[in-house]
């Protein structure tokens, strides 16, 4: 008996192995991060933090029986307060010579406005906000982009175009839908209004010549309701060249807020975002890499015309950012600083404030 219970549970397992080996490969990466910030400005309270983050990926691959090949992964990140949350999460098909198709979660970005790609620790203020909270008034806005809803994508086969060009296109079905869907989401009623109850974006990328990159989105909400004042949309424009040791990028960006009715215009409300960066980078050798950038965002408050006028009252601000970034890899692990000057902070006129970042970072 013990000798058929063995011969079973040694069919089994190599049934398991067999079957696992068939139906695709599954790996772990992720990353280990460290770093000490210290926050200051004129108009700012001083204050330090101290944190630890962590990311972990799994993905994993397999073939069909039609040569088509498939990509699925996921990855556990840290949210607030330090509980992990199960998000981006993908599954692709390549069809073999007819494209890829892909079911996204939180994931495929199509926006463009971190491709112009300079930064030794990260693409420009991308690496540390520090222009307000997250969905508030006072924070940084770049395009709107598929990957903040449930979406599902094409994009062209690789070698279609000319110049290195490629193509995708996102939509979304349903913008209430929400994120983290596991198979049987049913979705959620969307009222629609001035943002719409659906969502497509094209993005377009090329590399005409040795060294150059270049790119562009658009994204427009669909099936607004009602009167309204804006409908909701937005789109990114990069270029960048690398010649030597060098790496210049440069980036232009707005994006509208779905309305269906302009506020008073005095600075409460923003409703159109519009921004451009520039910047270079340096690698001084294989280990230490350095580079300076600026950005300029642009708010602006529409307001209402008023009786017996023809001119629409309206606040603009611009907050001005400069960054300053040095990163030395020690074999294995990643040292960084980060320092960045802001003035209007928050787009709040005479606000200034400052972010400095020590950092190490490690990948597996």
């Amino acid at each position: 008996m013990n000798k058929m219970t063995k011969m079973l549970l040694v069919i089994t397992s190599s049934f398991a192995m067999s079957f696992a080996a068939v139906a695709g490969d599954l790996n772990v990466t992720g990353s280990v991060k460290a770093s000490y910030l210290i926050n200051g400005g004129g108009s700012n309270n001083n204050d330090v933090g101290l944190g630890v983050s962590n990311e972990l990926k799994f993905s994993a691959s397999g073939e069909m029986d039609n040569g088509y090949t498939w990509n699925y992964h996921t990855e556990i990140d840290p949210a607030a307060g330090g509980a992990a949350s199960n998000d981006d999460t993908a599954v692709t098909i390549n069809t073999n010579g007819m494209g890829t198709i892909g079911i996204c979660d939180s994931e495929c970005g199509l926006s463009q406005e971190l491709g112009w790609g300079i930064g030794a620790l990260g693409v420009g203020n991308d690496y540390a906000n520090v222009m307000g909270a997250a969905n508030t008034n006072g924070a940084l806005q770049w395009g709107s982009d598929v990957s903040s809803d449930a979406n599902i994508q094409y994009h062209l086969p690789a070698d279609m175009l000319p110049f290195g060009m490629g193509f995708k296109v996102g939509y979304v079905p349903n913008l209430a839908d929400g994120q983290g869907n596991d198979f049987k989401s049913g979705g959620g009623e969307n009222t629609q209004g001035p943002t719409g109850d659906s969502a497509i974006q094209y993005q377009l990328t090329g590399a005409p010549i040795d060294g150059l990159k270049v790119g562009a989105d658009y994204y427009e909400g669909q099936n607004e309701s009602g009167v309204n004042d804006q409908e909701q949309s937005g789109g990114n424009v990069f270029a960048q060249y690398a010649f030597g040791n060098f790496k210049v990028g440069y980036m232009t960006g707005m994006v509208e807020k779905g309305k269906a009715t302009y506020a008073n215009g005095d600075g409460t409300s923003f409703d159109r975002y519009e921004y451009d960066a520039v910047g270079v980078e340096f690698a001084v050798n294989d280990n230490l890499s350095l580079s300076v950038s600026k950005e300029d965002h642009e708010a602006t408050d529409k307001g209402q015309i008023a009786d017996a006028t023809t001119t629409m009252a309206s606040t603009k601000v611009t907050a001005e950012t400069k960054t300053y970034q040095i990163a030395y890899n020690m074999g294995g692990a990643t040292v960084g600083l980060f320092h960045n000057d802001t003035e209007n902070a928050e787009y709040s006129t005479g606000k200034e404030a400052t972010k400095t970042i020590l950092s190490i970072a490690m990948e597996f």
